[in-house]
């Protein structure tokens, strides 16, 4: 075969296809990774967030408190800013001792005591009020009606809970920047050796007088459709996962909210087309500004 004809050919392919299918596979997988890694940031999120508003303040009534009291102090709570709508929820004293009975069993019943509980209200406020002093408020406020005896909150276990919470999701956003790192090196390489065996093309065409843009622009091109299809091949892995987890593991997604699943999604896809041609872009620069002796 001609040399000539051999050079045309190969020209008219910017790279191997085994070469740019194993790099767009390679990517893929980064791209897989780094989207769980964004998914358990945005989840660890939410379930802080669920687990905080469903930590229940407890209003004890007492005993002199009147109907009227109570649903008149039920009005004023669900109308407040603080409260997290359809929470208020009433503990008659009777169904609190019917609890503790089936808790001990039939040997409570035989002690024959008096029933010493009281009526209680339980809601949950907004994640924004969750902290020492706009809780306090709402405790003082409270206090004020005559048919509340007592307010308390499940401080220590919220104390305990954001503690470790945030421990995790700091090394989760830790481990996340560390990744992207090293998914950015990998995903240099892969491409540089991608383009490895058009080096000399890529020279050549300078050589002859082609400019930088003209000679980048094909290849550019190319890595804007192949970083797309990592990025939804990636994508496909993901979804896979995500509705394996709805079945299977319904608690661990139902209060992820859509749009910052699709929010994830745009910034797979736009990771994986924006790596793809920074680093397309500068390895073929790179070949451009070496020596024709350094390409050997």
């Amino acid at each position: 075969m001609n040399p000539a004809t051999s050079t045309q050919q190969d020209s008219g392919k910017f790279g191997s296809k085994p070469n740019y299918l194993s790099a767009m596979l390679s990517i893929s997988l980064i791209l897989f990774i780094l989207g769980i890694f964004g998914f358990i940031l945005i989840n660890t999120r939410q379930l802080i967030s669920f687990y905080k508003e469903n930590l229940n303040l407890i209003v004890e009534i007492s005993e002199t408190g009147t109907k009227e009291e109570i649903e008149s102090m039920k009005s004023w709570l669900t109308t407040r800013d603080f409260y997290k709508k359809g929470s208020f929820s009433m503990i008659p004293k009777e169904e609190a001792m019917q609890m503790m009975r089936k808790d001990f069993g039939e040997d409570f019943l035989k002690l024959d005591l008096p029933n010493p509980f009281l009526d209680i209200v339980t809601f949950n406020v907004k994640e924004a009020y969750l902290d020492k002093e706009p809780l306090g408020k709402i405790k003082n406020a409270l206090l004020k009606f005559p048919t509340v005896q007592a307010v308390y909150f499940q401080d220590s276990f919220l104390n305990s809970l954001l503690k470790n919470m945030n421990k995790f999701l700091f090394f989760t956003f830790a481990l996340t920047l560390i990744l992207l790192a090293i998914s950015i090196t990998l995903i240099f390489n892969t491409l540089k050796l991608a383009l490895h065996t058009h080096r000399f093309i890529i020279k050549n065409m300078e050589l002859v007088g082609a400019s930088w843009q003209f000679i980048s622009t094909p290849f550019i091109k190319r890595s804007f459709f192949h970083g797309l299809i990592a990025g939804f091949i990636a994508l496909l892995g993901l979804s896979v996962i995500y509705f394996w987890l709805v079945g299977n593991l319904p608690e661990l997604v139902r209060n992820v909210p859509m749009e910052k699943l699709f929010m994830l999604s745009a910034i797979i896809l736009f990771a994986g087309v924006f790596i793809y041609i920074f680093s397309t872009f500068f390895v073929v620069n790179r070949y451009l500004k070496m020596r024709v002796d350094d390409l050997y």
